[in-house]
């Protein structure tokens, strides 16, 4: 009986522990001619139940000879933060962001790549929420 009570607690505080936060993936597509850039803004808004932004995290798809900068901004058009996002990789804040709707990201492109025409990258961005009363 304390075995099954014991059992029941942890399913509990696991599922509060996922139910406290949230991951957000964006993908953001290009193709891009040989020597071009390309900027995309995305707007990226918080889950209802959940109040800030603790980490942010990439993982491109054929980076070679692509250059990749993500800018990160908060609702008053406040630059956060500025990634390098040419490889796979995640941040985590020092100070947990609190975002009261949106945050934006602004996601630049340019194409290295003289040997071919034009170049395909991708780039899915990781964005993750969590509870103020975590």
């Amino acid at each position: 009986m304390v075995f099954k009570k014991i059992v029941a607690i942890g399913l509990l505080l696991a599922f509060y522990s996922s139910a406290a936060e949230q991951d957000q993936l964006v993908t953001t597509d290009f193709v891009l001619k040989a020597g071009a850039s390309q900027s995309r803004t995305v707007d990226i808004y918080k889950p209802a139940h959940l109040d800030r932004l603790v980490m942010v995290g990439f993982n491109p798809v054929n980076t070679l000879s692509v250059n990749c900068t993500l800018r990160l901004f908060d609702a008053s058009h406040t630059l956060l933060a500025t990634y390098n996002c040419n490889k796979p990789q995640h941040y985590f804040f020092k100070t947990p962001v609190l975002v009261a709707v949106k945050v934006r990201a602004e996601v630049e492109v340019t194409n290295s790549n003289y040997t071919s025409a034009n170049s395909s990258f991708s780039l899915i961005s990781r964005f993750k929420f969590t509870s103020f009363s975590e």
